[in-house]
């Protein structure tokens, strides 16, 4: 009598992870997807920034191709700069202070032994 009710139970436990866990993978699809979405929204939008600008520059009597090779330039220049960021931030990535401070944990327990 105990036993079945022991299975059933962890029937029920098996069951309502197995719903919960097919809620997290629809639910994270369904982000994936959105995320997408935005950034299709992004890019479309930042090329209508780039757009309005270089038409600013061509009314204000800048050649067409200068104008636009202007806000190419801007853009490289732009991405150059957020690339330069994140590599000076991806040192950061590396948890150098957690591993300095597990080597120095186990290095002197290591020291013990070999005295």
């Amino acid at each position: 009598m105990i036993w079945r009710e022991l299975l059933e139970l962890a029937h029920d436990h098996l069951q309502l992870a197995v719903l919960e866990t097919r809620l997290a993978g629809q639910s994270l699809v369904a982000m994936v997807v959105a995320g997408l979405i935005v950034a299709v929204l992004m890019v479309t939008a930042w090329l209508g920034l780039m757009a309005a600008v270089v038409a600013a520059l061509v009314t204000g009597g800048l050649n067409v191709g200068a104008a636009i090779l202007l806000g190419v330039g801007a853009n490289l220049l732009l991405a150059f700069l957020l690339c330069a960021f994140i590599r000076g931030r991806s040192c950061h990535l590396l948890w150098a202070a957690s591993l300095r401070s597990l080597r120095s944990a186990i290095s002197p327990q290591s020291n013990d032994r070999e005295s």
